[in-house]
């Protein structure tokens, strides 16, 4: 069977990451793999060598409605030579593409949707490009529920696995900090959230400091926002071994609004560090994370609580290292192995 993954590029990013893993797994299990990329950036993640790879150039500077044409007459013609079966997307601009270039083909297409719909896919546009493609997978089913009946009945929920990054450190290991990881963008991530519920509390807890790993386009905003405690808020950007950078942290802390099934949360659950997050749309995280089983869940939004949250880590280590205890059990739920038996099931019913 031929399969073609399309993707924006190679660099860092949730669905990106999940996307090549796909892709790669596929690949070692006998699928011949074809990788599509038509924008240049960083190549942060790794294809394994019996891929094909294909990049489409274009002008830097071209965008808008002329870069989606011309890269759908670009793909269309890609996909005629090459007779693909099955052409998998998971970001809204490649789906838009291939959605475009796959009509009336043989192709079969599959999206993956990978964030909160009640917030990025209120567009027509959207609607139309879902409408055409062949099956679905989504991340929750607070996402599936978004859609159509029509859409709903040719689709399935698949969440991320848990890749693993290390292992666990020890008690007497762990340092007094609290880590997030994620692009800088206040919309989404919220970053500001935590930054405001670690100012109520940083001065009863004068060892802590809060690091933010990565980078994105708020960061200039979020520092002024910490330039009065720039000793104890700090932002060491994009790190190439993140699972190094948090795996002694006391606790991760993921603030979002809205996330699919958040990768770096599962990633420090896995790690066994003490997780704390939001319940953010459309309920991903709360599909990995029981409040007060293996973790903190507060609502999305609400500083005072995630404070509070934060709180009960720093004043009780022992329940705090319960809950990363706990939390590393994510790792056999969403072992690669059970959600690549999901994707191949999806992959031949298609």
């Amino acid at each position: 069977m031929k399969i073609l993954f399309v993707n924006e590029n190679l660099d860092y990013g949730g669905a990106g990451k999940v996307l090549v893993w796909l892709a790669n797994s596929l690949a070692e299990n006998g699928y011949e793999v074809t990788f599509l990329t038509y924008r240049k950036g960083k190549e942060r993640l790794s294809l394994t060598d019996n891929i094909r790879k294909t990049q489409f150039i274009f002008n830097e500077e071209e965008s808008g409605a002329r870069n989606v044409i011309k890269t759908a007459v670009l793909l269309r013609k890609y996909l005629k030579e090459n007779s693909f079966d099955i052409a998998v997307a998971f970001s809204e601009p490649s789906q838009t593409r291939l959605a475009v270039a796959a009509a009336g083909l043989n192709t079969r297409c599959v999206f993956s949707q990978r964030l909160d719909p009640y917030t990025v896919e209120k567009k027509v546009l959207m609607k139309l490009v879902y409408s055409g493609a062949d099956y679905f997978v989504f991340q929750t089913e607070g996402a599936r529920q978004y859609y159509s009946e029509k859409i709903r009945k040719r689709s399935t929920v698949i969440p991320n696995p848990v890749i693993p990054t290390g292992t666990a450190a020890l008690t007497e290991d762990r340092q007094k900090k609290i880590v997030s990881v994620g692009r800088l963008d206040i919309f989404q991530k919220r970053q500001d959230l935590l930054i405001e519920a670690f100012k109520k509390i940083a001065a009863d807890y004068p060892d802590f400091i809060l690091e933010f790993i990565g980078d994105g386009p708020d960061m200039e905003k979020l520092k002024a926002m910490s330039s009065d405690m720039t000793d104890r808020i700090l932002f060491p950007g994009v790190s190439e071994s993140v699972q190094k950078d948090i795996r002694k942290a006391s606790m991760f802390v993921l603030s979002s609004d809205f996330e699919g099934i958040p990768n770096a949360l599962m990633e420090a659950m896995s790690l066994g560090v003490p997780c704390i997050s939001t319940d953010c749309r459309p309920g991903g995280a709360a599909e990995i994370l029981t409040d007060g089983e293996n973790g903190l869940l507060v609502p999305a939004g609400d500083s005072d609580k995630l404070a509070e949250a934060m709180r009960k880590y720093m004043d009780d280590p022992e329940f705090a290292e319960q809950m990363g205890r706990n939390a590393m059990n994510i790792a056999e739920t969403f072992s690669q192995e059970k959600i690549l038996d999901q994707w191949i099931s999806v992959i031949e019913r298609v």
